[in-house]
C-alpha cells in the first residue's frame, strides 16, 4: 500500500516491508501495556526524531568529486527507509534506478502527504460508486 500511495515501483517491496517492520518496532504495543520494545526491555526511550513519511522527496548534495561541470549539485531521490546506522537512510533514485544509503538530505515530505491524502479520496470516491445502494425496508405502522 505505501508503495501505491506514492508511486513508487513494486520492485521496491522489500524496502517498504523493512520501513514498516521498522516503525511498528519504535512504536506502542497493547500486549507491553502501550509500551515500545525498547521501554519495555533495556528500558530507554526510543528516539523518533529521524521519522520521515515514506515516499517523500529527498534532495541531496552531490560531493565535489562526483560532480561535473553544467550538472545540478543536488540530485532528487524518494525516501525509502532507515538503516542499522543511525541517521542514515535508504533513497531510490528514479533516474538511475538505483536505491542508495546517503546521510545529509532535505525532505520535502509536504508534496508526499498531499499525494497519500488526494489518492485516499480517490479511492473513497470509487469505493462509493462500486457499492451497491442498500435500500431500507420500509416499515408500515398501523
Amino acid at each position: 500500500m505505501m508503495l501505491h500511495d506514492q508511486g513508487l515501483p513494486l520492485q521496491l517491496w522489500d524496502k517498504a516491508c523493512n520501513t514498516t517492520i521498522y516503525v511498528y518496532n519504535h512504536s506502542p504495543h497493547q500486549i507491553l501495556e502501550m509500551k515500545t520494545p525498547e521501554v519495555a526491555y533495556p528500558g530507554k526511550r526510543p528516539y523518533v526524531g529521524h521519522f520521515r513519511i515514506f515516499g517523500s522527496s529527498a534532495y541531496f548534495h552531490v560531493s565535489k568529486y562526483a560532480w561535473k561541470k553544467l550538472e545540478l549539485r543536488t540530485k532528487l531521490g524518494m525516501f525509502l527507509g532507515y538503516t542499522d546506522t543511525p541517521h542514515n537512510y535508504w533513497v531510490y533514485l528514479s533516474t538511475s534506478r538505483m536505491t542508495v544509503v546517503f546521510k545529509d538530505f532535505i525532505f520535502d515530505e509536504e508534496k508526499a502527504m498531499g499525494a497519500s491524502l488526494e489518492r485516499e479520496l480517490e479511492l473513497h470516491v470509487n469505493e462509493e460508486i462500486l457499492a451497491p445502494k442498500v435500500e431500507k425496508p420500509q416499515i408500515y405502522v398501523e
